[in-house]
C-alpha cells in the first residue's frame, strides 16, 4: 500500500514537471508570437506610408503632365496663328507688289501718252501763267514744256496740283509712297528679329508669368498686322482718289479737244483706264477692311486670354 502511494506521487511530481515545461514553451511561443506581431504591424505602417508618399507624388506627376499638355497645346495655336499670319503676310506683300506695278504701269502710260498734249493755260503754283503750252515729256523731276514764251522744264513744286495729281508727281506722289511701303513691309520681320533678344533659362519664377509673355506677344503681332493693314488701306485710298481725279482731268481734256475740233480718243482711253484702276484698288481696300475686323476680333480675344 505504501509503495502504491509513492507510484502516485512520483508520478505526480512528473506530471507537473511536466506541465511546467509546456506552460513555459507556451509562454515563450507567446512572446515570440508578439513580437513577430509587433514587426508585422511596424512594416505595415512603414508601407502604408510609402503608398500615401507615392500617391502623393503620382498627384503630383499628373499635375506636371496636366500643365505641360496645356503649355503644349497653348504653342499649337501659337504655331497655328503663326503660320496664318505668315500666310497672310505673304498675300500682303504678292498684293503690294501686284499694286505697285499696276501703279507703275498706269503711271508711265499717262507719262507717255502726255506728250503732245495741248492746254490753253497753266497757272504755277508762284502765280506765274504759261499760255499755249504743249507737252513734251513728264519725269519724276518735273515737266518739260513748249510756251508761249520759249522752252523749259517746269519742277514738280512749282506745278499746280491738278497735273501733280494726274502725272504722279511731287512730295505726295503715290509710286514713291507705295515702294516705301513695300520696303518697310519686307524689312519689318528682319528688324523684329535683330531686335528680338535671345532666351533666357527658365527659372521657377518665370513659370507664373508665362501666360502674359504668350499673350503679349500675340497681342503685339496682330497690333503690328492691323497697322501694316491701316497704312496700305489708306495709301490705296489715296491712289483711288487719285485715279479718279486723273480720269476726271482726262475727261475733261477729251471735252475741251471735241470743242476744238481734235481727237479725244486718247483721252478718254485714259481716263476709262483710271477709272478701271480706282474700281480695282477700291475692291482691295473692302478685302482689306474685311482682314482687318477679323484681327480686330482676334485682338479681343488675345486681350482676354481666350
Amino acid at each position: 500500500m505504501f509503495e502504491e502511494s509513492k507510484i502516485w506521487v512520483l508520478l505526480f511530481i512528473v506530471g507537473i514537471l511536466i506541465s511546467l515545461g509546456y506552460g513555459s514553451h507556451y509562454l515563450s511561443s507567446v512572446d515570440e508570437a508578439n513580437l513577430a506581431l509587433q514587426d508585422s504591424k511596424s512594416k505595415l505602417m512603414d508601407m502604408r506610408e510609402q503608398v500615401i508618399l507615392r500617391n502623393k507624388a503620382w498627384d503630383e506627376n499628373a499635375g506636371i503632365v496636366g500643365k505641360l499638355q496645356t503649355e503644349a497645346d497653348k504653342n499649337a495655336t501659337l504655331l497655328k496663328a503663326k503660320d496664318i499670319l505668315d500666310q497672310r503676310f505673304a498675300k500682303a506683300e504678292k498684293d503690294l507688289n501686284l499694286a505697285l506695278e499696276s501703279m507703275k504701269t498706269a503711271v508711265d502710260k499717262t507719262r507717255n501718252n502726255a506728250q503732245g498734249t495741248e492746254v490753253a493755260e497753266i497757272t504755277l503754283s508762284n502765280g506765274k501763267a504759261l499760255r499755249n503750252v504743249k507737252m513734251r515729256k513728264v519725269e519724276d523731276q518735273g515737266i518739260s514744256l513748249i510756251h508761249a514764251d520759249g522752252i523749259g522744264t517746269i519742277p514738280a513744286e512749282l506745278l499746280p496740283d491738278n497735273l501733280k495729281e494726274q502725272y504722279d508727281l511731287g512730295p505726295n506722289a503715290l509710286v514713291p509712297m507705295i515702294q516705301k511701303a513695300q520696303t518697310a513691309l519686307i524689312q519689318k520681320p528682319d528688324k523684329d528679329n535683330e531686335n528680338k533678344l535671345p532666351p533666357t533659362p527658365e527659372t521657377p519664377s518665370d513659370k507664373p508669368n508665362t501666360k502674359t509673355t504668350i499673350d503679349d506677344s500675340k497681342v503685339k503681332q496682330i497690333k503690328l498686322r492691323m497697322a501694316e493693314l491701316d497704312s496700305r488701306i489708306t495709301t490705296y485710298d489715296k491712289a483711288q482718289e487719285k485715279f479718279r481725279q486723273a480720269a476726271l482731268n482726262h475727261q475733261s481734256l477729251a471735252t475741251s479737244a471735241k470743242a476744238r475740233g481734235q481727237p479725244s480718243t486718247r483721252h478718254t482711253e485714259n481716263a476709262n483706264e483710271n477709272l478701271a484702276q480706282a474700281a480695282v484698288l477700291e475692291r482691295q481696300v473692302a478685302a482689306l477692311r474685311e482682314e482687318r475686323g477679323k484681327l480686330n476680333v482676334e485682338l479681343e480675344y488675345a486681350i482676354r486670354g481666350n
